[in-house]
């Protein structure tokens, strides 16, 4: 072969080239990305769209059908399957492996702005995304757990076999939860490559009112009148504008209720001459929304943070981001609140991909010893110790020039 021929006659240059191909694939391993798998965009829509208050029957009937139809003549779709529950309709859509995915979502929201003006006026806006499967798991788990004293009774016992449920918290879990809105939350949401967070376990204060259904039916009033009549009131309205030779100054009239108890003076209705107040109605409480999300860690209540990356985003890069942010916080918050490591799927994937190398340079070391076992030949045997190592680490050149990640299929096929 003439590779053989030139390699012989000039050995030098050979030796360059192995060099060479050497250097550039320690580059390119350096420049690699790592990933779990290899980025596979599998063509598939997921729409959704809520109806607060709706069976599914109603929901089945006045959103799903007609969505369905909308779509359904969408070029390259190859399978619609629609699922109604209470309040809720989810539509996935599956496509044809050829199918143009970008004008295909673009197709799916005009159908769908266009069927939208005969939608009910109660069901919000359908939200469309495509198929995220990489990204549908959290990339690291995070929990915020106050630190909490040993009861009395307990602190007369031993403290170390004490369960940490008969501790008493030294935060509430409304303060707990403002800490994990104001300053958990909003750190990591600036981490480089995460696309969200989402915190479970939140108590979210309320302001309730309670009508009173005697006085309703004995002024003649509804439930959806005073739902109205707040919305009214409790806005900021541009009234015009205030022009002089030199500039124009926009008026706004504020009229955003800045403390809840000012909601029982607004006025409702009038009923003969008399105006009518929401504390007329009914009563205004001011309390803790009803929890529909627990969080815990050993029994103790916690609030927890699910970090989702970028679809682009590097999950090695963007665990260890998150960690540096977590260990940034930890000195910031408060000494009676701790901020805990649960779950980081980065950790894995790199251990694992860590693994796969040790595999790798065993697997090399055990052709070597087999080579010069059955060969018993010293030449062959550096050789193939000199022709493995550049054959793989020239391989890395090849992987990032095609833009792939080092990953299980990228380091199995080496």
């Amino acid at each position: 072969m003439w590779m053989t021929r030139v390699s012989i006659n000039n050995p030098v240059f050979a030796a360059m080239v192995m060099v060479a191909l050497c250097v550039l694939g320690l580059f390119s391993y350096a420049k690699l990305g790592v990933e779990q798998m290899p980025d596979i965009s599998f063509p598939g829509a997921q729409l959704n769209v809520r109806y607060p208050g709706a069976s599914p029957e109603a929901v089945e009937r006045e959103l799903m059908k007609p969505l369905e139809e909308a779509v359904n003549s969408i070029a390259g779709i190859k399978r619609i399957s629609s699922r109604s529950r209470e309040g809720v309709g989810e539509m996935s859509l599956e496509f044809s492996l050829d199918a143009d995915m970008g004008r295909a979502m673009q197709d799916i929201r005009d159908r769908v702005s266009a069927v939208q003006a005969s939608l009910p006026r109660d069901a919000r806006a359908p939200t469309i995304e495509r198929w995220n499967n990489d990204n549908a798991q959290p990339v690291v788990e995070l929990a915020l757990v106050g630190r909490c004293d040993a009861a009395p009774a307990v602190a007369a016992a031993v403290a170390a076999s004490a369960p940490a449920a008969d501790c008493v918290a030294r935060r509430s879990p409304r303060e707990l939860s403002i800490l994990a809105d104001e300053m958990v939350q909003k750190r990591l949401q600036r981490v480089p490559g995460v696309a969200r967070v989402d915190a479970s376990g939140l108590t979210v204060r309320e302001v309730r009112i309670d009508l009173d259904p005697q006085r309703l039916r004995s002024y003649g009033i509804t439930p959806a009148e005073i739902a109205t009549a707040l919305r009214e009131a409790n806005a900021d309205q541009p009234v015009g504008l205030l022009s002089d030779p030199v500039r124009d100054t926009l008026l706004r009239v504020e009229g955003r209720v800045r403390d809840p108890r000012q909601f029982e003076q607004l006025v409702i209705a009038r009923r003969n001459g008399l105006a009518l107040t929401l504390g007329d109605l009914g009563t205004l409480v001011e309390r803790e929304k009803e929890a529909d999300s627990t969080a815990r860690v050993n029994g103790r209540r916690a609030i927890n943070f699910s970090i989702f990356k970028q679809q682009d985003a590097n999950i090695v890069n963007t665990g260890d981001a998150v960690k540096a942010a977590m260990d940034e916080l930890r000195q910031t918050l408060p000494p009676d609140v701790e901020l805990r490591l649960i779950y980081a799927s980065s950790d894995w994937v790199k251990n694992s991909l860590t693994g796969l190398r040790h595999t790798l340079i065993e697997g090399a070391a055990l052709t070597i010893a087999i080579v010069f076992l059955f060969l018993h030949s010293w030449r062959s045997t550096i050789i193939t110790g000199l022709t493995l190592p550049i054959a793989v680490i020239s391989s890395f050149i090849a992987i990032y020039a095609f833009g792939f990640t080092l990953n299980f299929m990228t380091m199995m096929a080496l």
